[in-house]
C-alpha cells in the first residue's frame, strides 16, 4: 500500500511539473507577442 501511494505520488509530481512547464511556455510566449505587439 505504501509503495502505490509513493508511485501515485510521483505520478502526480510528474503531471503536477508538467503542469507548470506547459503554463510557464505559454506565459513566455504570450509576453513575448505582447511586447512585439507594443514595441511596433
Amino acid at each position: 500500500m505504501k509503495k502505490l501511494n509513493l508511485k501515485l505520488s510521483s505520478i502526480q509530481w510528474f503531471i503536477v511539473l508538467w503542469c507548470v512547464g506547459f503554463v510557464g511556455l505559454a506565459v513566455i510566449a504570450g509576453f513575448s507577442k505582447l511586447m512585439l505587439y507594443f514595441a511596433y
